[in-house]
């Protein structure tokens, strides 16, 4: 199976000469990646996996164990070589600086990793301006029906109602209806997506769960109250597309569930967005609203359905960030009037474009065409039950949900 992220991660002008990071969440499909990626330069056998011990001891017995390789097979063309999960060795990073600095002009490094990498990355880090960071996300639409040849790659569609459904009427995209309904059920992750069988999901889902939860919190702190985390963990679907209390979660400590939140989103289970709003300083008082990378945890449709959009907004704005168009980052939009709209797409500070998630309702929304009009972008209102694209007075429209899903990636 194909992933957008090949589309423009091992772009030169971006990475030549600087280590590529991939990072996401537990079986989304990274390692498949990387060995496909090998394979296609018929470079298999350079793929190294530190959990297995063998690698670790022919390092620790040599440490120019992997520059003799890179030189032994350096042919004037850069060397594709994959290491995984090389953030659960000690002293990792000096290992990959060590690695990097004597061999960065012959060779094409990729680290993959999912929980550990993503978090110690964000941590002090000594490998600064040696390595971009990637992630890859659960499926997309077009990932689903191997078709990217609609792929926003520049936000200029994005700018006004009118660019975006020219742009649209263009896909004509066949089977989208059934493989989004398959998305919906059985969620992104490779695995149940292909099984497209409720009995297997089933028994995936409560094993990634435990898997989550007895290993990767267990890697990343000392907590002790696996019931606890298991507790929450059930609590969160109904939590989803709400602002987010803390308070209300649950009778443990409030710095306790704080705790465990940002945990959670360390090992790829949950996401935030933050509110948007001019005073920075109001808008990180408010509060976030909650969503899962697995939107199948999910019960109620309509919220399972912006749970999706939420992951393909925030694969979106990922990509524009990851290959250059500017800062990109996905937030939502509420007033004191609790005049509200789910997403809005910020470039560099500043709002871009407004979302909204619908299952069936094709009107414009009052708080769409509000929030339109006061911050001057143009305002899109994504149904899942949508035919055509339709263009409305100030700035807005009404999008297929299909259609939509084939331009986030």
């Amino acid at each position: 199976m194909e992933r957008t992220v090949k589309k423009y991660i091992f772009d030169p002008e971006m990475n030549a000469g600087k280590m590529i990071f991939l990072t996401g969440p537990r079986q989304v499909g990274k390692t498949t990646f990387a060995r496909n990626w090998l394979a296609e330069q018929n470079a298999d056998d350079l793929y190294f996996n530190w959990d297995d011990p063998a690698v670790a001891r022919e390092y620790k017995r040599n440490p120019l164990f992997f520059t003799n390789i890179i030189n032994d097979r350096f042919n004037k063309k850069s060397l594709p070589l994959v290491f995984d999960e090389i953030h659960k060795q000690n002293n990792w990073r000096n290992i990959l600086k060590g690695i990097y600095d004597t061999n960065k002009e012959k060779m094409t490094l990729l680290v993959t990793g999912s929980a550990r990498l993503g978090w110690y990355r964000k941590s002090g880090d000594s490998l600064i301006g040696r390595y971009f960071s990637y992630q890859m996300l659960p499926l997309g639409l077009p990932e689903a029906v191997n078709d990217f040849s609609h792929i926003l790659m520049t936000d200029e569609p994005l700018r006004t109602v009118d660019t975006l459904t020219d742009y649209l009427r263009k896909i004509k995209p066949a089977n989208v209806e059934e493989k989004l309904d398959r998305l919906l059920a059985f969620s992104g992750f490779p695995e149940p997506f292909l099984k497209n069988s409720t009995r297997f999901y089933n028994r995936w889902n409560t094993e990634y769960k435990s898997l989550l939860t007895k290993e990767d919190i267990r890697d990343l702190s000392r907590i002790a109250d696996i019931k606890g985390i298991g507790q929450l963990i059930e609590l969160l679907p109904s939590k989803v597309s709400s602002l987010l209390s803390v308070n209300s979660i649950a009778e443990a400590h409030h710095a306790t569930i704080t705790r465990w939140l940002d945990i959670f989103k360390a090992i790829y289970l949950i996401f935030t967005l933050r509110p948007w709003h001019k005073n920075i300083t109001r808008s990180i008082k408010k509060e976030n609203k909650l969503y899962f990378y697995d939107w199948s945890n999910v019960p109620d449709a309509g919220r399972r359905f912006e749970n999706l959009l939420a992951v393909n907004l925030i694969k979106l704005a990922a990509r524009l960030s990851e290959t250059g168009i500017g800062s990109f980052e996905i937030m939502h939009i509420r007033n004191k009037e609790k005049q509200e709209v789910d997403f809005v797409l910020v470039k560099n500070g500043k709002p871009f474009a407004l979302f909204e998630a619908k299952e069936s309702d094709s009107e414009i929304s009052k708080a769409g065409l509000y929030f339109g009009k006061q911050l001057s972008v143009p305002y899109f209102q994504i149904v899942r039950r949508c035919r055509k694209a339709e263009a409305f007075p100030g700035n807005c429209a009404v999008i297929p949900a299909t259609n939509f899903l084939m331009i986030t990636g």
